[in-house]
């Protein structure tokens, strides 16, 4: 019984080296399967970073180019710039506006607007609510990203130019983003999606 009991104990020992030694192999397997996890994530951050640098690069060389080709003709400038915005932003489409007085005119228009809508918004000088998001993203200089138009204030007051946003053109999610001259609002940006809660504002600050 002895020589059993002797056998068994260090049968036992060797068990329970070989339990830990199991043990620190997959914890060892764990850490290099999280590191390998952190190391890919890096790399595909780097690599839509530098996709989206290019992508940026491209626009900004397309717009120089049409300014160089016809300097005394903002129209296409304005057109190129809206286009690239709509298509960095993955966007329905958009609307380039300048100010005017206390107002905004729209000078380019992008995507697959209904007609009804693209021909309101270029009936002229628009003197909007203070709390249009146009209006606020000129006034504080600083993007305006509303989630749902439908949620907004001018909206729920039925106000015309917010109305004709939503129920003639679809539009749900937005980002209004100022255009600056010399530390002067000249004009706004606006991008627009018809799905609610997607967030335009990392791609179009960028």
């Amino acid at each position: 019984m002895s020589l059993l009991g002797t056998w068994w104990r260090s049968n036992q020992v060797e068990l329970e080296a070989c339990r830990r030694e199991l043990s620190e192999a997959l914890e060892q397997q764990r850490a290099t399967s999280r590191e390998l996890s952190e190391s890919l994530e890096r790399e595909t951050a780097a690599s839509r970073a530098l996709t989206e640098a290019l992508e940026q690069q491209a626009a900004t060389s397309e717009v120089l180019g049409i300014i160089s080709s016809s300097p005394a003709d903002l129209e296409p400038v304005f057109e190129t710039i809206l286009a690239n915005g709509t298509r960095l932003c993955e966007a329905s489409y958009g609307t380039l506006w300048l100010c005017e007085g206390d107002g905004f005119r729209a000078v380019a228009l992008h995507g697959s607007l209904p007609s009804a809508f693209a021909a309101d918004r270029r009936r002229g000088v628009f003197r909007l609510d203070p709390d249009a998001p146009i209006a606020r993203a000129a006034r504080s200089r600083q993007p305006v990203h509303v989630a749902d138009l439908r949620a907004e204030q001018v909206y729920a007051h039925r106000l015309p130019f917010t109305v004709a946003a939503v129920e003639l053109a679809g539009i749900r999610t937005l980002i209004a983003v100022p255009m600056l001259k010399e530390n002067q609002v000249v004009g706004v940006i606006t991008i627009y999606r018809r799905e609610s809660d997607r967030s335009l504002t990392s791609r179009s600050r960028s």
